[in-house]
């Protein structure tokens, strides 16, 4: 009987399946290379000023906006703690990502401060020649007049200004690290 017979060595082949396998198993660096990314689009969002859908956010009441001493034409960045302190952290299949601050989240979703009654001094100017007391406030430094007050509860209005957040074309590129992460897996490269 003729026959012919063909041997093959599939060990290169299974080396790359469980190269593969293994880079599949463990997603850290993957979540990591994400993680990275997503600064860049939170930073734009701070720069436009805009949510992740393109919209922009409420602009500053006219009162805040007198009384605020810098960066008054930027939203939620009085000093930029906001954005600076955006991280991410990897814990096993999971990404984190946002900020510790306290007050981010109603700056995302809006919501009500209330503020409590309580009892203050305020500083007033007095008109030396006159008596007259002005009737702006002005610092302790520069006041020659001060009054007690009593200053009632009082709820503050935070409009919601979205700010963390993917959008289409951030899940398009998440989508594409991720891509890139499993063509480089299987074809044993590093990721």
């Amino acid at each position: 009987m003729a026959g012919a017979t063909l041997e093959f060595d599939n060990s290169q082949a299974l080396a790359i399946i469980n190269q593969a396998a293994q880079a599949l198993g463990d997603p850290s660096p993957l979540l990591r290379s994400m993680g990275e990314y997503l600064f860049v689009p939170h930073g734009q969002r701070f720069a436009t000023q805009t949510s992740p859908d393109g919209q922009p956010w409420q602009t500053l009441s006219p009162a805040y906006q007198r009384r605020k001493k810098k960066n008054r034409d930027k939203i939620l960045q009085l000093d930029g703690y906001l954005k600076n302190t955006l991280v991410y952290q990897v814990n096993g299949g999971e990404l984190l990502f946002g900020s510790n601050r306290i007050y981010a989240a109603i700056h995302h979703f809006g919501g009500e401060s209330q503020r409590q009654a309580r009892e203050g001094t305020v500083f007033f100017r007095r008109d030396t020649r006159t008596g007259a007391v002005g009737n702006r406030f002005v610092s302790r430094k520069r006041s020659n007049f001060a009054q007690d007050v009593n200053i009632g509860p009082y709820t503050i209005q935070i409009p919601a200004r979205p700010w963390l957040g993917t959008s289409d074309a951030d899940n398009d590129e998440l989508a594409n690290i991720a891509l890139d992460y499993i063509r480089n897996a299987g074809f044993g490269t590093s990721p």
